[in-house]
């Protein structure tokens, strides 16, 4: 199992956090998944802290069936989302060394009159870059990237076009990505042009599902 290969390899980078933007496992509504997961990442989980946000794999809504979303992922998968004044678990910030680290829900409301939006203008300007120089984001949905079958997605081009130029003027230092199975990174980018006064570096890991 490529998980299994995955942890043994985390296991051995001797880490200090873990930090994961999403699509933890493809549970899709199965609680037995979720149980799998939690038992093969309890050993590492549970001695260094594990930082996650969700991806489109952990909404889990079926219609007619069960509206809510995000039931079994605010249920296991509990963040310190109050300790920096968020309204929701599904996007929140921390510090971390020298980051200020903050994690967003590419699945929740993100318009500009969202709490999310609010939330995050907010964030951004209590961060000291002479505390935390580093400013670190992670969304699930990456806004650019180069794979033909994630274009125009709305996860991912909705929230650029309203958030983008937020993070571009905090001066955000890189974007980490998830949901396109490959690697991939970008210089400084804005509006799909490179740009020398950005500070934003995009960055896309490898999923791995259970």
């Amino acid at each position: 199992m490529r998980m299994c290969s995955t942890l043994e390899h985390i296991a051995q980078s001797k880490y200090d956090v873990l930090l994961l933007p999403g699509d933890l496992s493809y549970f899709n509504m199965r609680q037995m998944k979720w149980d799998n997961f939690g038992l093969l990442v309890q050993p590492l989980a549970s001695k260094r802290p594990w930082m996650v946000t969700q991806g489109n794999h952990e909404v889990e809504k079926i219609p007619k069936i069960h509206k809510r979303r995000f039931t079994s992922y605010n249920a296991r998968c509990l963040m310190p989302y109050q300790e920096n004044a968020s309204p929701s678990n599904l996007f929140y910030s921390f510090q971390v060394a020298g980051a200020h680290v903050i994690m967003l829900g590419s699945y929740v409301g993100f318009a500009p009159d969202s709490p999310q939006y609010r939330w995050l203008k907010a964030d951004l300007r209590k961060v000291d870059r002479k505390r935390t120089p580093w400013l670190v984001v992670f969304v699930h949905a990456p806004w650019y990237n180069s794979n033909v079958d994630h274009q125009s997605e709305y996860a991912a081009q909705g929230m650029k076009s309203v958030m983008e130029d937020v993070i571009y003027r905090a001066r955000v230092d890189v974007d980490f990505a998830g949901d396109v199975h490959a690697y991939e990174r970008f210089l400084s980018l804005y509006l799909y042009l490179p740009s020398i006064l950005a500070s934003f570096l995009v960055g896309l890991i490898i999923e791995n599902a259970v």
